[in-house]
């Protein structure tokens, strides 16, 4: 069987605890639609066209702490830069090295990732992790 190369990279962080999805990234290569988009409604194709900038990488964000809705564009040197942070081992210190609000939902102490529904607010408006942590 021939092996194609990728032309999109999707990447799903799975909550420690129940294993929903706690982040997802998607990356495109430049001149090269997301993988998602096949999907989307004329509207969101719409938006998409107008920012797209076909020499650069494409990414889409949707985690806890932030989503991007139907992407923007990204440079050679960032992209390269999440992949690092994303790759294996998954720890807090490599995906805060990526600089995305939320980082993931990654815990700093625990280490590992949680989906939205097990980060909590606290009484005092602060989000914690299931241990207590503060975010």
């Amino acid at each position: 069987m021939k092996q194609i190369p990728a032309l999109w990279f999707v990447l799903h962080v799975a909550c420690a605890l129940c294993k929903a999805q706690a982040a997802r990234l998607e990356f495109a290569q430049p001149g090269v639609h997301p993988a998602s988009w096949y999907g989307w409604a004329a509207g969101e194709r719409g938006a998409y066209q107008r920012v797209r900038d076909s020499r650069l990488w494409w990414l889409i964000v949707d985690s806890g702490g932030y989503v991007n809705g139907v992407g923007e564009n990204l440079g050679e040197v960032e992209a390269l830069r999440y992949w690092a942070a994303f790759g294996y081992p998954r720890t807090y210190a490599r995906v805060h090295s990526a600089g995305l609000k939320g980082d993931a939902g990654f815990c700093p102490q625990c280490d590992v990732p949680y989906c939205a529904r097990h980060w909590r607010a606290a009484v005092s408006g602060e989000v914690k992790c299931p241990l207590g942590h503060g975010s």
